[in-house]
């Protein structure tokens, strides 16, 4: 078993240090930890390489231009790929593992294995930095989502779960393909991984916590849309909605866009700010996005290696 950990940065280099070193410190480290500076400021990469140069685990690649974390997170999985990892560990640069927080995602993937079942993910429980649940990085429940707790009371179905602390196997890739570059950030963690319980059973491991260290702890509201954050917002809007039209039909979609109306409504937002989500709504129903196979993702395309 090869294990890569694939971690995404953008001008955090503080926080991207104090989760590495939190990495290779645990119980079980991961062997190699692939890197993805997002083109961030020149002097936070020049510190990510001599940081590198200290760490011999660590294989750093630079993108061309900021691609989002959805691209960020398919040059990185592509990277871990093709040096050969069998397993793949995906997280982000403000996050911040316990010492047996791979080490129980291990050894719950092996103990699922060992039953003859292929799982799809398994993700870890996420906190913010006071103990209380993240609420920005909680997975979503399967309709059996008791089942496992018949053998093992740490883990719970899911079918879905973020990018924060979510493991899955090489051959998870092989059958569903990449995370959407063009969704840039935003529910490409939620599309990917739904892809994977739609042909496999997925889990949280609730013995294996991370601790993700945002700013505040909100999760995504659309209520709270303003001038400064509303880029984000277009993002979530127009990639759910495609989702939606793509994976659901009209009247789930009318339903998603009505909702997101009805939240800025509560929230008091703009007009201004409100028709720009409802145009991200319209957008994302009619834009023509397809995941991309492991083989056929052009690497070259986004970095210079």
């Amino acid at each position: 078993m090869k294990i890569a950990a694939v971690i995404v940065t953008y001008n955090r280099f503080d926080k991207l240090k104090k989760s590495i070193d939190l990495m290779m410190q645990a119980d079980r480290a991961p062997d190699e930890i692939v890197v993805v500076d997002n083109c961030s400021a020149t002097d936070e990469y020049e510190q990510l390489l001599d940081f590198a140069k200290e760490q011999p685990a660590l294989y750093c690649v630079r993108t061309k231009k900021n691609i989002g974390g959805a691209g960020g997170f398919a040059v990185g999985l592509k990277v871990a790929y093709e040096r050969a990892a069998t397993h793949l560990w995906i997280m982000d640069d403000d996050a911040y593992v316990s010492p047996t927080s791979l080490s129980s995602l291990v050894g719950k993937h092996e103990a699922i294995q060992g039953t003859g079942e292929w799982p799809g993910f398994i993700c870890s429980k996420v906190n913010w930095v006071d103990g209380n649940i993240c609420e920005m990085n909680q997975p979503q429940t399967s309709w059996d989502w008791t089942r496992p707790l018949r053998t093992d009371a740490s883990l719970v179905k899911v079918d879905c779960c973020s990018f924060v602390s979510c493991f899955l196997s090489r051959e998870a890739l092989d059958k569903v393909g990449m995370p959407i570059v063009e969704f840039f950030i935003w529910f490409d963690d939620v599309e990917f991984t739904r892809r994977l319980s739609r042909i496999a059973p997925c889990y949280i491991d609730l013995d294996s916590v991370v601790v993700h260290d945002t700013p505040e702890n909100k999760g995504v509201n659309f209520s709270l849309v303003n001038d400064a954050n509303k880029w984000k917002y277009l993002h979530g809007a127009n990639n759910e909605a495609w989702y939606l039209a793509h994976h659901g039909n009209i009247l789930k979609w009318l339903n998603f866009t009505l909702g997101k109306w009805r939240d800025m409504q509560r929230g008091s937002v703009g007009w201004k700010n409100r028709s720009s989500v409802i145009r991200a709504c319209l957008a994302g129903a009619m834009a023509r996005y397809k995941p991309t196979s492991v083989h056929d993702f052009d690497l070259m395309r986004y970095v210079d290696l």
